[in-house]
């Protein structure tokens, strides 16, 4: 499926980002909002927002570039008609989703595949019922996606999987970092992690334990710095000089009496996990090379760290 003409329904700060993303990456985009103020002040709020991520846009005339490939439309009918991918934006209300889906289903070009940014609801609580449901999937971001480029890529079981592929291929091609949710849940995966840590911050929060400015000092200061170059399982590689293995053998108890904690039962690291994260590991790195890993993570923090001490001294 080749993607050469998109549309975005919703103007709000996820509409407006995903905007963004496709037309750097070139390809044309008609943005509609219901709302006609919103419709007045997209493209006003679209290039602020490429003013102040320069370093990724580019200077003024790459700017207004991008900003030359998106149009406002008045009419859904209108912004929809030619678009190979649509892209939902709109208010996070299952009513909504399935009302804008039928209507989509019904005005957009068959051929056409219908994405939508939901945080939280499977594409099978509103489309199943939908002549072309084939072609919807779940395209969700972080916030904003022309900042953060990850992005969770959750079919239906309906949905057909050369509208998977596309999509995922599609995201490569705007830059994203898109990752395969392989059968649907709640929330999806980004949301249920950032929620637990969001859970169990409030736990402390609210058993006196430590100070909300504390809690936000323990990942600015701590996780952040470390996060933004590793994830959490390419950390956990290098703490220990067997990788993941060795640590998860020698400490994976903590993680089993947390886990009972939090009222699940059984243990989370078990021997399956252990050998599972020790191949996506090795896969990646040799064991024999954690040495130089661990040596370029360490520049690379202190180099974060100096760039939030310049960023701090011109807010």
């Amino acid at each position: 499926m080749l993607i050469q003409q998109t549309a975005i329904v919703g103007s709000g700060i996820i509409g407006r980002s995903w905007a963004i993303v496709f037309a750097r990456a070139g390809v044309p985009v008609r943005l509609y909002d219901h709302l006609p103020d919103n419709r007045a002040k997209a493209l006003e709020h679209i290039g602020e927002a490429l003013a102040q991520s320069a370093p990724l846009v580019g200077d003024a005339t790459a700017q207004k570039a991008v900003l030359d490939r998106i149009a406002v439309a008045d009419r859904l009918a209108d912004a929809v008609a030619d678009a190979d991918f649509i892209h939902e934006c709109i208010d996070e209300k299952l009513d909504s989703k399935r009302t804008i889906f039928r209507e989509l289903d019904q005005c957009a070009k068959p051929s056409a595949i219908l994405a939508t940014t939901t945080s939280s609801f499977p594409v099978s609580t509103f489309a199943s019922e939908l002549p072309g449901r084939g072609r919807c999937i779940v395209v969700h971001p972080a916030t904003p996606p022309h900042l953060l480029p990850v992005t969770e890529i959750c079919p239906a079981p309906f949905t057909d999987q050369a509208v998977t592929d596309a999509t995922f291929a599609f995201m490569e091609q705007c830059g994203q970092t898109p990752v395969l949710i392989r059968f649907e849940q709640s929330s999806f995966v980004l949301n249920r992690l950032q929620a637990a840590l969001v859970v169990e911050m409030l736990r402390c929060l609210n058993s006196g334990i430590i100070s909300p400015g504390d809690i936000d000092k323990i990942i600015s200061q701590g996780f952040g710095l470390r996060w933004a170059f590793l994830g959490p399982f390419e950390g956990v590689d290098l703490n220990a000089a067997g990788g993941i293995r060795e640590y998860l053998e020698r400490f994976g108890f903590i993680f089993d009496d947390m886990a009972r904690q939090n009222g699940l039962e059984g243990a989370v690291v078990t021997p399956e996990a252990i050998a599972m994260l020790e191949k996506y590991a090795r896969d990646q790195l040799p064991l024999e090379a954690l040495g130089e890993r661990t040596a370029w993570r360490d520049r690379s923090i202190a180099s974060l760290r100096e760039l939030k001490k310049e960023s701090a001294r011109h807010r």
